[in-house]
């Protein structure tokens, strides 16, 4: 509507031209500052998200995703194993119904590739970490924080404290499985994951001259990591606190997550098993 158009509607019919001209340059000064102020925040807003975006790909994610991959693939198996088990139990297969089996071979190879393939191909990418860490550094620090924890990440003391960030945070993935018996070293069917996992793992161990150690050559990180937490300027703390408890945590549900969905479908594929049960017994 314009400006003579709200004038008349409002019942002002005799409407000079330059009152017209007064109400809409009166009209441009006062919404100035709304679309002046949105502009900013707009700015502010696609600024942050660029440091955010900085900060998650600082990152290396080959670590906790080899972990993540190999958990749940195991984690995955152990399902299979565990079903075929409970359902040639209650069909009365007798000892004969093992991994050994032909039939249960069969069986647990179609649980894994109608259950598991996608959701193990969704964990054994970079995506959801990503995910992840964009939401908690997002919801956890201002733009101008994200920008200093990015710029530091891209200095030569800040690349090699990330990669030690990143190599804990793998390992903290699988000590956490180890620790509650959820990992196993030697499970059959999953040494394609640890080979590439331990692989990952060889190719970024720290040569001595890169180690972070007490010197003057890797005095900013240390600034990174030991300034007072009632500074403005010391992010470094409250990162790290950061990947240690929450985001290591939802990177943890993430995989649990994934083998409640594995276990989920595999359920769901119980008739599609019974031929090989059936086929089992008839040749017993």
């Amino acid at each position: 509507m314009s400006v003579r158009q709200w004038v008349e509607a409002a019942g002002l019919r005799e409407v000079c031209p330059r009152s017209v001209v007064v109400l809409a340059s009166l009209g441009a000064l006062l919404l100035a500052p709304v679309a002046g102020a949105q502009t900013q925040a707009e700015e502010q807003a696609q600024n942050k998200r660029a440091a955010v975006e900085r900060v998650v790909n600082s990152h290396d994610e080959a670590m906790v995703v080899g972990a993540a991959r190999l958990i749940a693939r195991q984690a995955a198996l152990r399902l299979a194993r565990g079903f075929l088990a409970d359902w040639g139990h209650e069909a009365k297969l007798g000892e004969g119904w093992t991994e050994e089996a032909g039939q249960w071979k069969l069986a647990e190879a179609l649980l894994m590739s109608e259950a598991a393939t996608a959701p193990l191909s969704v964990i054994g990418g970079t995506a959801w970490v990503k995910e992840i860490r964009t939401q908690y550094v997002s919801d956890g620090f201002g733009g101008e924080e994200a920008d200093a924890i990015a710029t530091h990440f891209e200095s030569e003391d800040g690349r090699a404290q990330v990669a030690l960030m990143d190599w804990f945070m793998g390992e903290t993935t699988l000590f956490v499985y180890t620790f509650t018996g959820r990992f196993k070293y030697d499970l059959r069917g999953a040494e394609g994951e640890l080979r590439a996992l331990q692989e990952a793992a060889e190719s970024r161990l720290p040569a001595k001259d890169n180690e972070l150690e007490f010197s003057t050559k890797h005095r900013s990180a240390f600034q990174f990591a030991a300034c007072s937490p009632q500074s403005p300027y010391c992010q470094g703390p409250k990162y790290a606190k950061m990947l240690a408890i929450p985001l290591q945590g939802a990177v943890i549900r993430r995989i649990d997550d994934t083998g409640t969905a594995i276990q989920a479908a595999m359920l769901a594929l119980r008739p599609r098993v019974q031929p090989y049960l059936d086929a089992f017994k008839a040749g017993q």
